[in-house]
């Protein structure tokens, strides 16, 4: 006679007692260990949020990101330093034609380095290592990808020496404009008065002298004026420096793409040697 488990004797328990409904029959027919194991995989399969933040985390290239929100830092401050700079130098000169192209040149400069720096950064975005994976998945693809982030860093190269050499340009003014600080302009007339002079020939621009109360308004606003180019020089050193920024996230995307082709080399041959050994072993 065989014995009764544990689950059948409270099951027998319950019965002497009264009839079970359906859903009461149910209920004691089922396995505490198997709601155990179904809780378990739950928890298991339930993520923190911590977790997902992470995940989330993970396929954002922030390198390339970081770069991006710097390069729009830096040409915001270009655009405000040369617009504002350009004017005021204008009304300090009365002079209106003095840089008339200033304005259509920093619109075409500004609006291509947004969309070469939109593009660097989506590039980024799909050479990172957990995108790549996904959308470089074959040989070809990972080659193609390695040539156009090879081509993207030569092109970051030659446009960070350009905004270097932009931003040695942008230093003359501040340099020219830092003399009213330290330079003394008095000069002596020809009826032996002293007087504060300045001839602006001798700075390579047009001759135009101011004396007296027109140096001390020259003074004044060229004091204030100076603050406009040290914001211009410093979001142009903010570009360069993005663009450093970028060849560094490049530089990384193509050695992760490199990696991944020779782990799926690698792989390939192993394959390719474990059918070689399955086939020798059937003959």
């Amino acid at each position: 006679m065989e014995q009764e488990g544990p689950w059948e004797s409270m099951r027998a328990e319950q019965e002497n007692g009264e009839l079970l409904s359906e859903d009461e029959r149910t209920e004691a027919s089922k396995d505490p260990r198997e709601e155990e194991q179904q809780g378990n995989v739950k928890e298991a399969r339930s993520e923190k949020c911590s977790d997902r933040f992470l995940h989330c985390l993970s396929q954002v290239p922030c390198g390339s990101l970081i770069a991006w929100i710097i390069l729009l830092v830096g040409l915001g401050g270009l655009t405000g330093g040369l617009l504002i700079g350009a004017q005021k130098t204008r009304d300090m000169l009365a002079n209106d034609e003095f840089l008339w192209f200033i304005e259509y040149t920093l619109i075409g400069v500004v609006v291509s380095m947004f969309v070469i720096g939109t593009l660097l950064l989506c590039v980024g975005h799909i050479s990172t290592e957990p995108t790549s994976r996904h959308v470089f998945q074959s040989t070809k693809k990972n080659i193609c990808a390695q040539g156009l982030n090879i081509f993207l860093m030569i092109f970051c190269y030659i446009l960070g020496f350009s905004w270097m050499v932009a931003s040695v340009v942008l230093a003359v003014p501040v340099y020219l404009l830092s003399l009213l600080y330290f330079v003394d302009f008095t000069t002596t007339q020809a009826d032996g008065k002293l007087v504060k002079c300045i001839n602006l020939v001798h700075y390579g621009l047009e001759k135009q002298e101011f004396c007296g109360a027109d140096f001390q308004n020259f003074e004044r606003e060229g004091k204030q004026l100076i603050v406009s180019y040290i914001a211009a020089l410093v979001s142009s050193i903010l570009i360069a420096i993005s663009l450093i920024h970028f060849m560094i996230a490049i530089s990384a995307n193509l050695a992760h793409l490199r990696n991944s082709r020779v782990a799926t080399l690698n792989a390939y041959d192993d394959d390719m040697a474990n059918s070689k050994l399955v086939a020798d072993t059937t003959m």
